[in-house]
């Protein structure tokens, strides 16, 4: 077993959990080892390197960010381990589908609980091939997250933030989809392409999304007033958003997103490039330990 922690996760909070994670496995006499990340893309060698030496399974001390590097990682070295969070990051979303809210259901859930085998998300885009657990998202979503990062402080809250301040600067442009072959446009503010049900800590996203049933949930704001995605925002936090007709919802196992001008992209809450993006499921590739 291999601990790999990130003490910056959820502004420092990796750091001062990782001692308690490493005494509950220190009272159960199980032999582990511990590495620290020392900087940015260090979770993914770290990985790799475990993975390249069949170290299992991986715990992950941090959040979505640390479980999309480590997931990078194991695609590198060619071999996916089982992998355990303890949810220490900002947002935590994706481990909250598999019933871990908190640092004491994770470590239940890797003494006790099962693994899961949920799918995952390849993407190709022009800054090369690399894969998600979450979400990817392009648009005012990626904007929202890139805001997010300065206001890491506030939790959940840097995303509020984050979407209060972008609402400034909201326009929609052209969007063009192609969706298990068959391509369409509309005016669009942001795409999001879902494996699991929340982005943000605890928006939802995607309320009908399943981590582990080979498909996407897609979901498309069109073109919309301010005012109507200040009134739309309060509804992500019980899913009802997606009833309203600016909201276009559907499922598939391979998408196409081009904007023009093209649009910053975030996968797992990081920012990575920009459109165009060509993505697709790979099915039930992981095991992560749930409740």
């Amino acid at each position: 077993m291999i601990i790999i922690a990130n003490p910056r996760a959820g502004h420092g909070r990796g750091a001062r959990v990782l001692s308690q994670v490493e005494a509950y496995l220190a009272d159960r006499n199980i032999v582990h080892q511990t590495a620290i990340s020392a900087r940015p893309g260090h979770v993914t060698e770290i990985a790799a390197e475990a993975a390249g030496r069949g170290q299992s399974p991986v715990v992950l001390v941090g959040g979505d960010g640390t479980l999309f590097e480590a997931v990078n990682g194991m695609v590198r070295a060619g071999r996916f381990l089982p992998v355990a969070q303890i949810p220490t990051g900002t947002g935590n979303s994706f481990i909250k589908d598999l019933g871990i809210e908190s640092v004491a259901d994770g470590l239940r859930a890797l003494t006790e609980g099962r693994t899961r085998a949920v799918d995952i998300g390849r993407v190709r885009s022009a800054v090369g091939e690399y894969h998600f657990v979450n979400l990817v998202g392009a648009g005012f979503v990626a904007n929202v997250g890139s805001r997010a990062v300065t206001f890491k402080l506030f939790g959940d809250s840097a995303y509020t933030i984050g979407v209060l301040i972008e609402l400034v600067v909201l326009r929609a442009v052209p969007c063009r989809l192609t969706v298990d072959g068959k391509e369409s446009v509309r005016d669009a503010i942001f795409v999001e392409v879902c494996n699991s049900r929340k982005t943000g800590g605890e928006m939802i996203m995607a309320p009908s999304a399943e981590v582990d049933d080979g498909l996407f949930d897609v979901v498309v704001a069109r073109a919309m007033s301010r005012r109507t995605l200040l009134k739309l925002f309060p509804l992500i936090f019980t899913g009802e958003h997606v009833k309203d007709p600016h909201v276009e919802t559907f499922r598939c196992s391979r998408i196409s997103v081009s904007f023009e001008p093209p649009q910053r992209v975030t996968p797992d809450g990081e920012i990575l490039g920009t459109t165009p993006l060509d993505i697709e499921v790979v099915p039930r590739a992981l095991e992560v330990f749930s409740l």
